[in-house]
């Protein structure tokens, strides 16, 4: 069964893969791990033209925080654990914040110009709410159970 949501309100489209009454019921159903995703692919994009002399530092950083951002999503759904599920999407949080440090570092330095910067510190700000909302959401089930 498949469930298309749109919130026209904001021009953005999530697509649900496979809900069974409304439940979560696959990594792939979650929308923050579908822009975390997305997050990923901009972020790879955006560190390739960073010099050489940041290697190490700002570009390795930044893919590592970001690889961790689903990664986290993904460890903290396959755990049966409420406590660990919430942990593990509570590290990605940090991580995405981490990574937000480190693209304000790289536009402070002239590495992203003005339109990389906004684009890429609005889809992490999506990541944001989205995860904010998987774990507040993952509270309330918890307690209405």
């Amino acid at each position: 069964m498949t469930f298309r949501i749109e919130l026209r309100n904001s021009g953005i489209e999530y697509k649900v893969i496979s809900m069974e009454q409304n439940k979560i019921t696959k990594l792939e159903d979650i929308i923050a791990w579908q822009r975390a995703r997305e997050l990923l692919k901009m972020v790879y994009d955006s560190t390739k033209n960073l010099p050489k002399s940041e290697e190490y530092n700002l570009k390795k950083h930044q893919r590592e925080c970001v690889r961790n951002i689903p990664g986290n999503i993904g460890e903290g759904f396959g755990r049966f654990n409420y406590q660990e599920c919430l942990q593990f999407y509570r590290i990605a949080r940090g991580s995405l914040h981490e990574l937000k440090s480190d693209v304000y570092c790289c536009f402070d330095l002239g590495y992203y110009d003005a339109k990389s910067f906004e684009d890429l510190i609005d889809k992490i700000e999506e990541v944001n709410r989205l995860l904010n909302g998987l774990i507040k959401s993952s509270v309330l089930i918890k307690f209405k159970k």
